[in-house]
C-alpha cells in the first residue's frame, strides 16, 4: 500500500508539472517581451538584462519544443505578433523557429530552432546553419514550401540575411527528412554550375523598401507548377521586375526561361 501511495504521488507530482500549451505560449510571449523591453522599452539598451533574458528567453523555447512534441503543430499566435516568424510545412511535418535576438546593430542577429518528425517521433536542432566558426551568420526563415515526389518530400526553404540598413539577402534551400534526420544539402536545383542545393541572392534593401510585405518575398514558388523564381538583381544591388524560373521535372529543377514579374500562385 505505501508502494502505490508513492507511485501515486509522483504521477500526480509530474502531471501538476506539465504545463498546457496555452500556458507555455503565455510564458514565451513574457520573456520574448522582457528581450524587446530591455532593447527598445528604456531609451538606452539594458545590455545586461538584455543578453541574461535573450538566453533565458533561448533556454525556454528550447526546453518547451524538446519537451511537448504537441508544439510542432500548435499556432502560437501571440509570439507571431512579437514578430517571432514561425513557418511550418504543409504537411506538418517541419518547422522553424527564428527569432531577433536584438543583441545585433544594424546587422541583425537572429536564433532559430527546427523542429521536424520523423517515424512518429518529433526532433529539434538549434540553428542548423551555425558552424563551428562563431561569426558565421545565423540568418532568419521566413517561408516553407513543400514538394512532394513519389519518391521522398523536399522542403524548399526560404531564408533571409540582414547585415546593414542597406545590404541584405535571401535564399532559397533543399531539405528533407530521412532516417530520423533533418538533411540540409540536398541538391535538386540545375544551374550552370552544376547541381545544388540553394541559390542566394543579394540585394539593397532599399531597392524593395517600398514593398508592404514583411518579410520580403522576392523569391517565389509556384507550387502548383513546381516553378522556382529568382528575381535577377543589378550589380548595384536594384532588384528588378525580371526572373530567372526554374522547373522541377520530375528529377530536379532546372531553367526553363527568364521573364518580367506576374503573379505567383503560391
Amino acid at each position: 500500500m505505501r508502494v502505490i501511495l508513492i507511485f501515486l504521488l509522483f504521477t500526480t507530482t509530474l502531471f501538476s508539472q506539465r504545463k498546457t500549451i496555452v500556458e507555455i505560449e503565455n510564458e514565451l510571449q513574457k520573456s520574448y517581451q522582457k528581450i524587446q523591453t530591455d532593447r527598445l522599452g528604456n531609451g538606452t539598451i539594458a545590455w545586461d538584462s538584455l543578453e541574461s533574458d535573450t538566453k533565458t528567453f533561448k533556454e525556454e523555447i528550447t526546453k518547451y519544443i524538446a519537451t511537448y512534441p504537441e508544439t510542432l503543430t500548435y499556432e502560437f499566435d501571440s509570439l507571431k505578433k512579437e514578430n517571432i516568424d514561425i513557418v511550418t510545412s504543409d504537411d506538418k511535418l517541419f518547422r522553424i523557429y527564428s527569432w531577433n535576438t536584438w543583441l545585433g546593430g544594424t546587422m541583425e542577429d537572429f536564433e532559430n530552432i527546427f523542429q521536424y518528425k520523423s517515424n512518429a517521433k518529433v526532433y529539434y536542432k538549434n540553428s542548423l546553419d551555425k558552424t563551428t566558426n562563431e561569426w558565421d551568420y545565423i540568418p532568419f526563415y521566413s517561408q516553407i514550401f513543400t514538394l512532394k515526389t513519389a519518391k521522398k518530400t523536399y522542403y524548399l526553404v526560404i531564408k533571409n540575411g540582414s547585415y546593414s540598413s542597406k545590404d541584405a539577402s535571401q535564399s532559397i534551400q533543399i531539405y528533407t527528412i530521412e532516417d530520423n534526420n533533418l538533411i540540409d544539402s540536398v541538391k535538386l536545383i540545375k544551374t550552370q554550375s552544376g547541381l545544388t542545393n540553394t541559390i542566394d541572392i543579394s540585394f539593397d534593401f532599399f531597392s524593395v523598401v517600398d514593398r508592404p510585405e514583411r518579410p520580403l518575398e522576392l523569391i517565389k514558388y509556384d507550387k502548383e507548377n513546381r516553378i522556382i523564381y529568382i528575381p535577377i538583381v543589378y550589380e548595384n544591388g536594384k532588384v528588378t521586375d525580371r526572373f530567372i524560373l526554374y522547373k522541377f521535372n520530375g528529377e530536379y529543377f532546372e531553367h526553363i526561361e527568364t521573364k518580367k514579374n506576374k503573379k505567383v500562385k503560391k
